[in-house]
């Protein structure tokens, strides 16, 4: 096996355990909270290797949170595109900026990728919008619950490419 498509291997299943993470860990008391492990490892993978993570496998990874959660299908996969579009057209930026200055990018791109969810067309969930200010307080959590789960995801994820990928 090549060095590409085994650096590919370890992108992708460090996704898929990222997805897993989401579908399957936490109780539904707290789900509303818990960050998107997906997304946050989509965009360390977006950032630590543009060239090989973009907006293509921001699109098969939403589709399949989109599927695995069972929202409307295309949503996730529409902001994941345009997350990991801003992240990379503003990839020098965001790489050399200190970890904290990436949180807080972090949680106002989580914040309105959360605000997204509110505008529900058809009223799939009657009285959820932006004026609900318990939605907005959930919101809030789940940004800065995103934010700061982003250092330690950092580092992991950093610490598991040097170890497994070989540029």
């Amino acid at each position: 096996m090549n060095k590409s498509l085994l650096n590919q291997f370890w992108i992708y299943a460090s996704l898929f355990v990222a997805i897993t993470i989401d579908i399957y860990v936490l109780p539904e008391a707290i789900i509303a909270w818990k960050p998107l492990v997906t997304l946050l490892v989509l965009i360390y993978w977006n950032m630590a290797l543009p060239d090989k993570v973009g907006v293509f496998e921001a699109l098969l990874f939403g589709i399949l949170v989109d599927l695995s959660t069972g929202s409307i299908l295309g949503l996730h996969a529409v902001l994941f595109v345009l997350i990991t579009y801003i992240c990379q057209r503003f990839f020098y930026q965001f790489r050399v900026s200190p970890l904290w200055q990436q949180s807080v990018t972090l949680f106002l791109l989580f914040f309105i990728f959360r605000l997204a969810f509110a505008f529900d067309f058809n009223d799939v969930v009657p009285g959820l919008n932006l004026s609900d200010s318990n939605y907005l307080a959930t919101s809030l959590y789940f940004a800065t619950l995103s934010a700061l789960s982003w250092t330690p995801l950092f580092y992991l994820l950093r610490e598991f490419r040097r170890r497994k990928i070989k540029v």
